[in-house]
């Protein structure tokens, strides 16, 4: 075995041992010594490190299968770059293993692929003050012995850590609430960074470090050392006790983002990022954003730089300057509908106050948790406030309708609950749905 270059594997940048090659396989093969696993743990970080690859040399034959180095958050592991089933004639030059070979069977310890589950949210824990930064490197091999359960590629839509820390700053922030009109709030992109900024003063990564105090909010950042961001993170160096990665934070505006890539509206240029980008599945991918996109950043392996962002969450937002979170495009239309609402009845009432609320965390009901799409507080003159529910129910598969069918009933213990379908927003029926909705909140608000 050796290891290639990266894209390149005729370019070979260093030999392995007979020793590293049969502790790899050894590993793989679920019949490693601890010694072997030690082996092969240094060879994979080391090829990583390289941005190598490993080529096998169980074929007698002009091309060798290749193997990728996988840096997950606990634990490295190899990925086979073979061509897929259903498309035997890509890439011929990385033929499958020897069928003698250990890696001749695929063994997928990476993490899931796909974001397919409607579980609920949490619930907010508002008292507390802390937020995750990046552990320790793996000191570990993934477990690829086959043992535990079989393990399905597609994920559970469980937050992420990084997007439970971008919601408890949206919720500190009042980003999810859209006051009412005779607040006269100014909406702008620069003003609301303010806000959550000043929300992120009250969230810690360390003791002595605040998350304002590590988070950026310039694209331009990323590649300059020389930012009042990076020479913080430097001060900071110090502080990171050992179970810990120095870690930075971005919070960008994105106009758009891919699978590993965030294209922040402060500059031209994309920033890669280690693992996937998550972000809230729903509806259409391709009027999903733009995105408010929070980063954590590392300083590679050695901690000496340049910085690497490792895991991104991007929340769709209404525009640019009402970042107002959304989980759809059809979110984003019906946000339209509830704003137009807002206006109208302001017009016709001064004196209707409405206030309009996206639920980051989940709310409790005797019996059970459930989240909205969206909250109406509504007060007007001395009458009693009332709150309104109304839902999107924007997509059409039969778990999105098992999970509705779920958390309507428990929905109906906050309010009076008016629901949005995508036909509903069609332009021969908008019109129609805005009166009907109009009427709604009126009938509600006096009591109906």
């Amino acid at each position: 075995m050796r290891i290639v270059v990266r894209n390149s594997p005729t370019h070979m940048l260093a030999e392995l041992t007979d020793s590293e090659a049969v502790a790899l396989r050894a590993w793989y093969g679920n019949a490693a010594s601890s010694a072997d696993e030690a082996v092969a743990l240094s060879v994979i970080r080391r090829v990583k490190v390289m941005s190598g690859w490993i080529e096998c040399d169980c074929l007698e034959a002009q091309h060798q299968p290749l193997l990728a180095p996988i840096q997950q958050e606990r634990t490295f592991t190899l990925r086979r770059l073979t061509p897929k089933d259903d498309a035997p004639d890509r890439h011929e030059e990385r033929p499958n293993h020897a069928l003698t070979c250990p890696f001749h069977v695929d063994k997928d310890a990476g993490p899931a692929l796909i974001d397919r589950g409607y579980h609920l949210r949490p619930l907010s824990r508002s008292k507390r003050s802390y937020i995750d930064a990046l552990p320790a490197f793996p000191n570990r091999l993934a477990d690829v012995s086959g043992d535990e359960p079989f393990r399905s590629i597609e994920r559970n839509d469980r937050p992420s850590r990084l997007g439970g820390v971008l919601w408890r700053m949206l919720d500190r922030a009042g980003m999810n609430v859209i006051p009412p009109l005779q607040a006269d709030v100014d909406f702008t992109l620069a003003n609301q960074l303010s806000r959550l900024r000043s929300a992120s003063r009250e969230l810690r990564v360390l003791r002595t470090w605040t998350l304002n105090a590590l988070l950026s909010t310039w694209g331009p950042d990323y590649w300059n050392p020389e930012s009042r961001w990076q020479q913080l993170l430097a001060t900071s160096r110090g502080d990171w006790p050992e179970g810990l990665r120095r870690t930075g934070f971005m919070l960008l505006f994105s106009t758009s983002v891919s699978t590993q890539a965030v294209m922040p509206a402060s500059t031209s240029r994309t920033i890669d990022i280690l693992s996937k980008v998550r972000q809230p599945l729903r509806g259409d991918p391709a009027s999903r954003g733009p995105f408010l996109t929070l980063l954590n950043v590392d300083f590679q392996e050695d901690d000496e730089g340049p910085v690497r962002a490792v895991q991104a969450y991007a929340q769709p937002v209404y525009n640019a300057d009402t970042l107002f979170p959304i989980e759809s495009g059809f979110e984003r239309d019906v946000s339209h509908l509830l704003f137009w609402l807002q206006q109208s009845l302001f017009d016709a009432a001064p004196e209707l106050r409405i206030s309009i609320i996206k639920p980051l965390f989940a709310m409790e009901t005797p019996i059970g948790l459930c989240r909205p799409d969206f909250v109406l507080e509504i007060t007007y003159r001395d009458q009693p406030p009332r709150r309104l529910l109304v839902e999107a129910f924007g997509m059409e598969t039969e778990e999105y309708r098992q999970a509705k069918e779920k958390t309507i009933p428990r929905m109906q213990y906050l309010g009076p609950i008016f629901g949005i379908f995508p036909e509903d927003l069609a332009e021969a029926n908008s019109e129609r749905t805005g009166r009907r909705l109009q009427a709604w909140v009126i009938d509600k608000l006096g009591g109906g």
